[in-house]
Order: structure tokens, then sequence, then C-alpha cells
């Protein structure tokens, strides 16, 4: 094998795609980088630890002579990133199993893996149930992936569920049982059988990687106990996580003692500042009290080891119970108002009570909600 590509376009390609590859040391072949040459596609590079797989590829390469080769895909993608800018030669030596680097009058090498069998990607029985914008899922998953759980011993927690619900409402929910962030789309045009599943949070990481800011749609397929998101010379493959999501409708408070709305950006300050009070050995998690009453919310954020922040949220609007007490998570809080920061001036919040589940919305949008679980504090 052996190829020339400007090092911009051979870097692009690598950092599409070596992140897929396996960082542990248990079977060898699944850290590297699968670089091959395709007389349609140019040069194609698959990287796969068989939770996730990726594969892309260019066309703007000169394909000296075609051939394929494994190199480890972190080694390979540190050191191709590195490189000056400029035409990069790559050439495959055999007898030393050796992959050859060379860029202006200098060199490196690699070695490859010798002997390997690399498992092919399963996309022979690939069958595609939807498309939806890249632009429409990046929004989707941007404004509900944060809301996972990192471990839980009910794993379908640990990723973002797809639920068509009918033949045209698509509704991305994730949650961690303390908060549930819900976004949903309606499809124009052709319906789509109702259907559910649920990817694990690190694909999703990888997706809003790719995805752009524009209308081109991305197709949505399966085969086997996969989902495969493709788009031109871009394709993701992930596992899915297998089990039942509970009925996210059920934790969506219906009824409401209190209502009001708030300055985003005044409130996201707040929180903020909230956030450097650090925690306390009685209750380690950041929180902040909030003291609310017709005219104004008094939040307090406490340390006993570092101090104490106590503002004044002014010109709020409200309606319903106007003395009311209740605490939250300063992170899990801070993370909302962070996707609601840009998009709209105020936000509203509906509540039921201390201790009840509270509603975060944008009042002038109604296709994304967050609800957030108050905490049980001492004081």
């Amino acid at each position: 094998m052996k190829l020339t590509m400007e090092k911009r376009d051979l870097s692009s390609l690598t950092t599409l795609v070596y992140r897929a590859a396996s960082t542990k040391n248990t079977i060898p072949v699944l850290a590297g980088l699968l670089i091959e040459t395709d007389s349609d596609e140019g040069l194609v590079m698959t990287a796969t630890d068989m939770e996730i797989g990726i594969k892309a590829s260019s066309s703007s390469v000169e394909i000296i002579e075609p051939g394929s080769v494994l190199v480890n895909a972190h080694y390979f993608a540190d050191f191709i990133k590195l490189l000056p800018d400029g035409p990069v030669t790559l050439e495959l030596d055999n007898d030393r199993a050796k992959l050859n680097v060379n860029y202006g009058r200098s060199s490196g090498s690699i070695n490859t893996y010798r002997d390997y069998e690399y498992p092919d990607l399963p996309l022979e029985k690939m069958q595609t149930k939807m498309t939806i914008s890249q632009r429409t899922l990046k929004e989707a998953l941007r404004k509900t992936s944060f809301a996972t759980a990192v471990t839980h011993f009910r794993q379908v927690f640990t990723g973002v569920l797809f639920d068509i619900i009918d033949s045209n409402t698509l509704k991305v929910v994730a949650s961690d049982t303390h908060r549930m962030a819900c976004f949903s789309y309606t499809f124009d045009g052709a319906e789509t059988e109702p259907f559910s599943f649920i990817i694990p949070t690190r694909s999703v990481n990888e997706l809003l990687r790719i995805l752009d800011d524009n209308d081109e749609v991305i197709t949505i397929a399966f085969t086997e106990n996969n989902v495969i998101f493709a788009k031109d010379n871009f394709m993701l493959l992930s596992r899915l996580i297998e089990g039942q999501y509970p009925n996210y409708d059920l934790v969506i408070p219906s009824s409401f003692n209190t209502s009001l709305t708030v300055n985003t950006e005044v409130l996201a300050n707040t929180l903020e500042r909230a956030r450097t009070m650090p925690t306390d050995d009685k209750l380690k998690i950041q929180h902040v009290r909030f003291n609310i009453n017709d005219k104004e919310i008094l939040v307090n954020a406490y340390s006993e080891m570092m101090g104490e922040i106590e503002e004044v949220i002014e010109d709020i609007k409200l309606s319903g119970d106007n003395d009311v007490q209740i605490a939250f998570n300063t992170n899990y809080f801070l993370d909302v108002i962070k996707v609601f920061t840009g998009e709209c001036e105020e936000i509203d919040m509906h509540l039921s009570g201390a201790l009840s589940p509270t509603l975060i919305q944008n009042p002038k949008k109604d296709n994304y909600l967050y609800v957030l679980v108050p905490l049980r504090t001492t004081s």
C-alpha cells in the first residue's frame, strides 16, 4: 500500500474515526485503526471496540499502490495531527511490518499489527428506519444527553432513549432518575412506524462531534443489535442498550401550586456563583436553596467550611402560592439553564411543593422540557 494525501485531509479523516478504537489491552487489534484503499471511496478508515464502530472515507487522496494496514489508532492520530502542513506519503513495508510516514524531507515509521483478523462491521443486513436533519438531531442530543447517569444499576439510564410514539412524533429522552430532559420533534411528510431504542452516552458524544448545524439528513438504520447513523462518507455504528425504559410521561408533573418566570441570564450567573461554594461532609451535593415570594427569589448557597452566598433575584413573575422554600442540586439546575441561555430571555418554573418535581421550560416553545427533583435538606 502506498498513498499520498494532504496532512490536513489525512488528519481530519483520522480524527473522525480513531476515537472508536479501544484503549484497553485485552484484544490488541481493537486498539487498531484499519486503513484501506478503495477504487470508489478513496481512503477508508475504520475503528471499533465492538461497542461502537466508526467508518469514514475521503476521495482527496492519490492512491499509488492499493492495499490495507492496521496501526495503533491513538498513536497514529496523535502523530499525524502534529505533522507540518503539506503532502504526507504513507507506504507499507511488509517485510519490516512498518508503515512509513514521509513528510517533506522528514520521515517516521509506525509498527503495524501482523496477521491481524480485524472484525467487520455488521453492515450487510442494514435496514433503514428513518431520516432526520442533522440540525434537529444535534439539538435533541445536546439538550438531553447531559441528563443521563454515568453509572446506574439499571443500564437504560446510562443511555438516551429514541421513542417514535406515533407515525410522525419522535421523543428523545434522558434521565438519571433525579432529573429528566425530553425533546419532541414532529416529522413532516413520510410516516414512521412506532418503535424505540436506547444508545449509550458515549455514542451520543461521538455523534455530537460529527453532526453539522444544517438541514442535510442523517439516516438511522439497524443491523442485528446495533443502530447505524450514516451520512455522506461517514458511518457510526453503536450497540443498543437492552432493557425497557420506564414510562417517562409519568414523571412529568401535570398540576402545580406555583408558577414563576425568571430572567435566564440572571439565574445562570447566580447559579455559577453559587457553584463556587464547596460541598461539606454532611451533605456532599452542591445545592442552592430558593426562598420564593411574590416579588423576588432569595438564593442561598452555604458551606460550613468556606462561607455563604446570598443573592436576590428581582423582577420575577409569579402566580399561585407565594411562599415557597425549595432546594436544588446546583449543577443539575445549571445544566439546563445553560441550554436555555442564548435561546430565551426568560424561563418558566412550575412547582408543586418543596419535595415534588419541578418542571422547567422555555415559555415560547413547547418541544422541550426538563424535570428536576428537589433535594431534601436538613436546613
